[in-house]
């Protein structure tokens, strides 16, 4: 790593990543839709829309070698909302997939922000679970592909848990802050894992949430109030 571009930097784990990084000296190109808030990291910013039409060239204009997607969508609610759903799907899975193809010849790694929640259905989350689903395969599917097909981009699989942002507000469980989560991911980052759970201990959690049976795991009260 040694020009990273963080997509989606102008709030929670994004916010920390940025400064984290920069404060172990490496080169950061912070990018949002959120000027003022790029304004407040400083350094060298993009101000760029993920699911804008020109994202691409933009990115690829930074000459970044490394790019963490960190940008996301994620709004609960207790019936389903075909508006927040579409602005999940544009996000986690639209722009989230150009940039992840993109990658594959353009960097030489790319990190990308899924959750713990994309390990099974979750009720109540306009898509948000199966966005994130989406996400862990298909990054599993681009490790395959750069291994198999002789390309040099290392793709990274980012599982949060609850982080005490916006989006992680559904329970207290194991919650870390925006700054623990940051360092979890730039320690698995120089360790060039392939798979990042933050906080580790999640770990645990993945695993009974994958063998899990279905009838077991459908009985499961996990509903949560809306936002």
């Amino acid at each position: 790593m040694r020009r990273i571009l963080v997509l989606g930097a102008t709030s929670g784990i994004g916010f920390a990543l940025v400064k984290a990084l920069r404060e172990r000296g490496y080169e950061v190109i912070a990018a949002g839709r959120r000027k003022a808030l790029l304004d407040e990291l400083g350094g060298e910013t993009l101000e760029l829309d993920v699911t804008a039409p020109d994202a691409i060239t933009r990115a690829a204009a930074v000459k970044a070698d490394t790019v963490i997607f960190n940008a996301g969508y994620g709004e609960r609610s207790a019936l389903p909302d075909w508006g927040r759903t579409e602005k999940a799907l544009a996000v986690n899975v639209v722009a989230f997939e150009r940039f992840a193809q993109w990658a594959l010849t353009a960097c030489t790694c790319f990190a990308g922000t899924a959750s713990i929640a994309g390990l099974r259905g979750l009720e109540d989350t306009n898509g948000y679970s199966a966005s994130k689903a989406y996400m862990i395969n298909a990054l599993e599917g681009y490790r395959r592909k750069a291994r198999h097909g002789g390309f040099a981009c290392r793709y990274v699989t980012i599982l949060p848990g609850f982080v005490d942002t916006a989006m992680g507000q559904a329970s207290t469980f194991w919650r870390c802050s925006p700054e623990q989560a940051a360092a979890v991911i730039l320690r698995g980052l120089q360790r060039q894992q392939t798979l990042i759970y933050v906080t580790p201990r999640w770990r645990w959690i993945a695993l009974l949430m994958r063998f899990l049976p279905r009838t077991l795991f459908e009985r499961l009260p996990l509903s949560t109030q809306s936002q």
